[in-house]
């Protein structure tokens, strides 16, 4: 796929609906997706259980969103009168959760596995707008990865982009080089899943 070099529309949109926010996340990819739409960007870095607990993997996913959210609500932190978003992501391949690889050995084996298959990333958002309680919401989006060799997984470890990310890879980077294509909204897959934050603030207005 080809590399997203200016704001997209749900970007821009985001930036006229939500100028100015707090990110309780300490992604960079988050922060950046945010900011190119126009966004002021206060981040808050949230001490929250990152456990997974639930049924489904979107309850799992929302269910750390959550926590996170409510970490920075009970932090000395919290401005009431600030939006606020928190978030989480997973990378579902078949039945098994891919979360962050601790190690180059594991990011190569995560993939090796992804190689010229399909994935699909989960990714959930707790939104809290002032004077209402939080509203946690998910959405997935299906990253088909194109066949990669060896040497291209190798060269790709060496960008150490697979650090803290989870599936092992960072589309805003050069991971993007690593997909084939994506059915869904990229946003879900970077880490916010935008075009649902942008459904919720216009259902409040």
């Amino acid at each position: 796929m080809k590399r997203i070099t200016e704001p997209d529309k749900l970007q821009l949109e985001a930036g006229r609906l939500m100028p100015s926010l707090i990110l309780a996340s300490s992604s960079p990819n988050r922060k950046a997706l945010l900011e190119k739409g126009g966004i002021h960007v206060d981040t808050f870095a949230p001490e929250a259980d990152e456990s997974r607990i639930g049924d489904t993997p979107d309850e799992k996913v929302e269910g750390i969103a959550k926590r996170k959210i409510m970490a920075y609500i009970s932090s000395p932190a919290y401005d009431e009168n600030r939006l606020a978003i928190a978030a989480d992501t997973l990378v579902l391949f078949g039945n098994e959760l891919l979360g962050k690889p601790r190690d180059r050995n594991e990011a190569d084996a995560i993939l090796h596995m992804l190689s010229g298959n399909k994935q699909t990333v989960i990714s959930a958002a707790a939104v809290k707008l002032p004077g209402r309680d939080a509203i946690i919401i998910s959405d997935r989006a299906d990253v088909i990865f194109r066949p990669l060799s060896d040497e291209e997984i190798e060269e790709y470890l060496d960008t150490g982009e697979w650090q803290g990310a989870a599936g092992g890879y960072r589309l805003q980077k050069t991971g993007y080089t690593l997909i084939d294509y994506i059915d869904g909204d990229w946003t879900t897959v970077v880490g916010l899943p935008l075009k649902k934050i942008i459904e919720i603030i216009h259902n409040l207005n």
